[in-house]
């Protein structure tokens, strides 16, 4: 989460919202088990409102990612749902129970968990012809290549070994590295996503889009997107895998939200109950260039860092702030909050250096001392070396 600052879109627009069918649902180079079963072919029609009265002052957004807490989740037995394990952990007499995605790190033989990440690509029309779409390649100013395939190519969900000898992706490392006391001696440990493509949703826009340092961008009205994506589209998919057991990830181009709750955000994930607890995350690709913090991969990174370590945005800690993007005092487990802004820089086989953001470490949150983290710290890039003040 980034502080927002206010801007103005115009008018209110009407959004209709479509499922598109895409001849072959999987991006060239990304493995599956197999190819996603196609939707029907049957129209899908909805209205949701563009956000109104936000100005962007000297055109700048910033790359606020945000956990959103569902209703009540009720937990339903013998419905199977994301593989976590659950702990509880004593700060200063007091009790914080947590639960994580993947098998427990604390247990000496614990294996590697998989979990099936669906990416779904949205595209965004406009009645001035613009289009927002992360299949497509982004204007000149952005450089060259998709934003879909750019974000496949990365450290997210392409394998890079970092020092282990054995080839990882970005999250599942800094899984190990931030419990590396008890991680260190079983290579065998890991939390992996695998990522498949799903079928385009378009958005149709009633108004023009706007204009951007690079290229256009568009803010949309978080609640009435979200209703929809809880009502309409995430049943939709079902028949496509989605479902308790998998990460649905939305990802957009140039396209933010906003909530009077949380201002202007460029990324959330939030969980519902549907038939078990279905959680899901919607982040965007940026080209904009209205903020230097959101490079490339940074603002999914984020996202998806957080989704690991609090898959239900209910995971307590005690009081920490007025760091990184938190003015004030917060208390839960969101890893990237405190360090957005800083990345750390990864090189891929592709040729591309990316900037994943870096994340604070379990033992930052719950003043541990020493940190279960690699080389005693509290951060994988190491901007974070003793535990958090505490906030009041």
């Amino acid at each position: 989460m980034i502080r927002p600052r206010r801007g103005r879109t115009g008018a209110a627009s009407a959004l209709r919202l479509g499922l598109l069918v895409l001849a072959g649902a999987l991006a060239a180079g990304v493995s599956a088990d197999r190819q996603a079963e196609q939707p029907s072919r049957e129209s899908f029609t909805f209205a949701v409102p563009a956000a109104e009265d936000l100005e962007l002052p000297g055109g700048s957004w910033t790359d606020r990612v945000v956990g959103i807490p569902g209703p009540d989740l009720v937990e339903k037995r013998g419905v199977p749902g994301l593989p976590t394990f659950t702990r509880t952990i004593s700060v200063q007499r007091k009790s914080y129970r947590f639960t994580m995605v993947g098998s427990d790190p604390f247990l000496a033989r614990s294996k590697q968990v998989v979990v099936p990440l669906q990416i779904v690509p949205v595209r965004v029309a406009f009645d001035d012809g613009t289009v927002l779409d992360p299949t497509l390649p982004g204007p000149a100013c952005a450089g060259a290549g998709d934003p879909l395939t750019i974000t496949l190519g990365s450290p997210l969900f392409t394998d890079k070994d970092y020092g282990e000898g054995i080839n990882r992706q970005y999250v599942e490392e800094n899984r190990r590295v931030e419990f590396w006391a008890v991680t260190a001696a079983n290579p065998g440990y890991g939390v992996r996503v695998a990522p498949i493509v799903l079928p385009t949703l378009t958005l149709t826009v009633n108004g023009p889009s706007q204009a951007a340092p690079c290229g256009r961008y568009v803010v949309l009205q978080f609640s009435a997107l979200d209703a929809l994506l809880r009502t309409s589209v995430i049943p939709l998919l079902r028949k496509l895998g989605v479902g308790p057991r998998t990460f649905p990830l939305f990802l957009l181009t140039n396209v933010a939200v906003s909530d009077p709750r949380f201002g202007l955000a460029v990324g959330y994930h939030s969980a519902f109950n549907s038939g078990g607890t279905q959680t899901y995350g919607v982040a965007e690709y940026d080209t904009t260039q209205f903020d230097p913090n959101m490079l490339d991969v940074a603002v999914l990174a984020h996202e998806v860092a957080e989704w690991y370590d609090d898959p239900f945005i209910n995971n307590a800690t005690p009081p920490w702030g007025n760091i990184g993007q938190v003015t004030g005092c917060q208390a839960s487990l969101e890893v990237g909050d405190p360090l957005t802004g800083h990345h750390l820089e990864v090189s891929m086989p592709n040729g591309m250096t990316y900037h994943p953001q870096e994340l604070a470490f379990f033992s930052w949150f719950f003043d541990q001392v020493p940190s279960l983290g690699i080389d005693g710290l509290y951060s994988w890039g190491g901007t974070l070396k003793s535990p958090a003040s505490p906030c009041r």
